[in-house]
């Protein structure tokens, strides 16, 4: 899979050829097999999942310079000082750092710093680093970084599609 283009225009819209190339790729990493089976999280899937929190985040903020910030709360938690999906998104961007391996042999160690876990379906109780987990949903997939949690189809698709939808009718009118 080739890696997301990143569009270096933080304080300005994107042009519509922009937008449109961007709404493509990230559609391209919510098809990924990686999201499709509850394997376990691999060097490859961490990739994957880093360019897709990277790729909804760009969208949500690029929403947020075109007049409509991505703003739900379903299930964000304000305990961690998230006031809504974007504050989440943009929190767990920036935690996800890319720790690359020591030597080859060390590939399949962790490769977010903190470590990402996952949880398919409903389930809870504790991760092999002693944080807790909690998923209520049993169509669900539920990704943590440190304490923080995004759910796969509740915040990222919805952000994705809610941002993308907006930014459409923004370079439509445009």
């Amino acid at each position: 899979m080739s890696s997301l283009k990143m569009i270096d225009s933080s304080d300005r819209l994107w042009s519509k050829p922009q937008l449109m190339e961007h709404l493509e790729q990230v559609a391209l990493l919510f098809e990924s097999k990686i999201f499709q089976s509850s394997g376990p999280i691999t060097l490859q899937s961490q990739l994957i999942w880093i360019e897709l929190i990277r790729g909804v985040s760009d969208l949500v903020q690029q929403s947020a310079l075109a007049g409509k910030r991505i703003c739900f709360t379903d299930e964000v938690s304000p305990l961690d000082q998230h006031q809504d999906i974007t504050d989440l998104l943009d929190a767990m961007r920036q935690s996800a750092h890319i720790v690359g391996p020591l030597s080859p042999a060390q590939e399949q160690f962790t490769f977010i710093s903190p470590a990402l876990n996952q949880v398919n379906g409903i389930g809870w109780g504790h991760f092999a680093n002693g944080l807790f987990f909690a998923c209520p949903h049993p169509n669900e997939r539920a990704f943590f970084i440190g304490r923080d949690r995004v759910y796969f189809y509740r915040h990222l698709m919805r952000a994705y599609l809610e941002a993308g939808n907006h930014l459409l009718l923004v370079t439509m009118s445009t």
